[in-house]
């Protein structure tokens, strides 16, 4: 069979790229001798379905429990779709530069803070080594051979920079600080999800494998990336596939029920869809029990900034509360 040059092959893998139903690894296939002539629109190719893969993970971790359990569910989504894993480990610019430091020292007849910076950056930039070594360690035992990053800067937005070079991010619920923690989400992992370019998994305390799905669904555009994705990384999994939504409309019912359908039937999928009544938050998070629920996708903040602010939102209630991982698509 004709093996295309590798230019001829960059142009047809970026126009592939911008096509839902298109494997990103063209590239590969076709190196290996595959003609154009056998790939076939329908996302299916020799008769194996095809679709868009997770290849790149990004791991914020800050040595912490959470970051340890956000780490065996980064390993445990790299072996699933072969996928590269990033550990990266911030340094809080902030808490160099903190304000707080340099008057307390002042007040307290110490040599002035500025003295002893140098002497902080060295303990804060050994600590992430240390953690990093870590990170390196666990991913060797898994036959994994990490990228690692330790940088400066205000930890939620490296992390959502970072963001732009991967395929998916793994944070977890809370960090070094869940020991004063009062229920709410992260404050950092909360302003990764709002601003993630990609997609954000949000991992709960405990680790389990994935062997079923649950696609929170309301129509929104949000959520309609959501059940894309969950369709394109699982569809060829052999994992138990269920949609939800909740609403207490009939008519609406019927409607996302027919688009749910037609969006999954390409797929080949056997996709369980349920309506249910009441407020969304709870009554997904009671389902995904009911249902044992292994991992739960949904769109994230589908609602205005302000709404979220105010009444919490259906999405940070939720991935606030899960004990499961949450997979969000913005």
């Amino acid at each position: 069979m004709t093996v295309y040059e590798p230019q001829r092959i960059e142009r047809f893998v970026n126009i592939a790229e911008s096509l839902p139903f298109f494997y990103l690894q063209i590239k590969d296939f076709l190196y290996n001798g595959i003609e154009f002539s056998d790939w076939h629109l329908s996302g299916n190719l020799n008769n194996q379905e095809a679709y868009v893969m997770i290849k790149s993970i990004l791991i914020p971790t800050d040595g912490s429990t959470g970051s340890q359990k956000a780490l065996d569910y980064g390993l445990y989504f790299a072996s699933l779709f072969r996928a590269e894993i990033t550990g990266l480990n911030v340094i809080d610019i902030r808490a160099l530069e903190g304000p707080f430091l340099s008057d307390i020292s002042g007040s307290l007849g110490f040599t002035p803070f500025q003295n002893y910076f140098p002497k902080f950056q060295k303990i804060l930039e050994d600590r992430g080594n240390v953690i990093l070594d870590d990170f390196k360690n666990r991913c060797s035992e898994k036959s994994f051979q990490p990228k690692l990053k330790r940088m400066s800067g205000v930890i939620a937005n490296v992390i959502v920079e970072e963001a732009k070079r991967v395929d998916l991010v793994v944070i977890a619920q809370r960090g070094e600080h869940e020991q004063w923690s009062t229920g709410l989400l992260g404050s950092t992992t909360d302003s990764v999800v709002r601003k993630s370019p990609r997609p954000v998994l949000v991992t709960p305390s405990t680790f389990r494998e994935i062997k079923s799905v649950l696609v929170a669904y309301d129509g929104s555009i949000e959520a309609n990336k959501a059940l894309k994705t969950a369709c394109e990384h699982f569809a060829d999994k052999n994992i138990q596939f269920r949609v939800v939504f909740v609403t207490s409309d009939e008519e609406k019912s019927k409607k996302l029920t027919e688009e749910v359908n037609e969006f999954v039937s390409p797929y080949k999928i056997k996709c369980e869809i349920k309506t249910l009544e009441g407020d969304a938050a709870k009554e997904i998070l009671d389902y995904s029990e009911q249902t044992k629920t292994d991992l739960i996708v949904m769109g994230a903040f589908s609602h205005s900034r302000l709404r979220d602010l105010i009444l919490g939102g259906t999405t940070a209630f939720i991935i606030r509360k899960a004990s499961v991982p949450v997979l969000l698509e913005r």
